[in-house]
C-alpha cells in the first residue's frame, strides 16, 4: 500500500502560497491542484531551476542548498510548505524545522515524511547487523519525531501511513518480541506527516481578522476575565465587534480560545453577545 504525500493537500482555487523545498518532482502536479498559488522551490541544482518544464509552470526557483544555507523568504509568507524527508536528510533537525515554521504563516501547515526506523526490515537488518546509514540521513521513530515538532512549536500534528505492507503478518514476530505495533507501525516503512503552526480551531480563527485586531480582543477578555476596568472593557470590546463585523460565533470560539475562565467571560458579556 503506498500513499502520496500529496494526497494530503486539497486542491484549491485560492491565492495561496506554495513553497517546494527540494521536490521539482511534485511540481507539476502542484500546479494542477493549485493553478492560481505563487509557487516557489529550493533546489541546490541550476538545471532543475533552469528547466523548461520548471519555468512554464510560472514556478520561482530559488539555488541553495537547504541544509547548510538560509531560506531566502520574509517570515510568516507560505500557507504550505512541501519537504519530503527533510527531517532525516537535514544536517540540523532542530534548526530545519524551526526555519520552515518561521517561513509558514500563522495557519499554514508543512507536509513532509520519513523513513521508520521501526519498520520489521529495518529491524531485521539492525538484529543481523547489516544495516548501513545512508550518505548524511538519520532514521527516526514516531515518539523522536512528535518531540522534534513539538519543540519547534508545531501545534498540530497528524500522521499518515505512506508505504505500507500489505500483508500485517509481516510484523507479528517482533510484535510477539514485545515491539508495540500502535497503528502497524511495524509494517509501515514511511510516515507521512501533516503538522501545522496553529491547532485547528486556532488556525479557523486566525482567518478571518488581522494578528492586530485579535490581540485587541484577547486584551479586552483579559481585562474582563480578571476585572481589570471590566465595565469600559466590555463597552470597548462592544464597540469593536460593531466596528469590525465581529460576530456570535467567532467571539464565542475566541473566547475558548483564549481565556480561562470562559463562562465567567460570557455571562459578563452576555449583552454584546446577544448584540452581534
Amino acid at each position: 500500500m503506498r500513499t502520496e504525500l500529496l494526497e494530503l493537500l486539497a486542491p484549491s482555487a485560492e491565492r495561496l502560497c506554495i513553497l517546494v523545498v527540494d521536490g521539482s518532482e511534485y511540481l507539476a502536479h502542484l500546479r494542477e491542484m493549485y493553478p492560481n498559488a505563487e509557487m516557489h522551490a529550493v533546489t541546490p541544482y541550476v538545471e532543475i531551476a533552469e528547466d523548461a518544464h520548471v519555468t512554464t509552470l510560472g514556478v520561482h526557483a530559488h539555488v541553495l542548498d537547504w541544509r547548510r544555507d538560509p531560506l531566502p523568504f520574509a517570515e510568516e509568507m507560505f500557507d504550505h510548505i512541501i519537504s519530503a524527508f527533510a527531517i532525516e536528510c537535514a544536517y540540523e533537525p532542530y534548526d530545519t524545522l524551526m526555519a520552515l515554521n518561521r517561513a509558514l504563516k500563522e495557519t499554514g501547515t508543512l507536509y513532509t515524511c520519513y523513513t521508520n526506523v521501526r519498520y520489521h526490515r529495518i529491524l531485521a537488518g539492525l538484529r543481523d547487523g547489516e544495516f548501513r546509514v545512508r550518505g548524511d540521513r538519520h532514521l527516526y521513530a514516531k515518539p523522536e519525531i512528535v518531540r522534534l515538532l513539538n519543540d519547534t512549536l508545531y501545534k498540530e500534528i497528524h500522521f499518515f501511513a505512506g508505504e505500507r505492507d500489505d500483508d500485517p503478518s509481516a510484523g507479528e514476530a517482533w510484535a510477539e518480541a514485545g515491539f508495540a505495533n500502535f497503528s502497524d507501525d511495524l509494517i509501515t516503512r514511511t510516515w507521512l506527516i501533516q503538522a501545522s503552526r496553529s491547532t485547528a480551531a486556532a488556525a479557523n480563527l486566525k482567518r478571518f481578522f488581522s494578528q492586530e485586531k485579535r490581540r485587541t480582543m484577547a486584551r479586552l477578555l483579559h481585562r474582563v476575565e480578571y476585572d481589570t476596568a471590566a465595565q469600559e472593557a466590555v463597552a470597548e470590546l462592544h464597540r469593536l465587534c460593531v466596528r469590525e463585523g465581529i460576530f456570535y460565533d467567532y467571539l464565542s470560539d475566541f473566547i475558548t480560545e483564549t481565556c480561562v475562565h470562559k463562562e465567567r467571560v460570557r455571562s459578563l458579556l452576555t449583552g454584546v453577545l446577544a448584540d452581534i
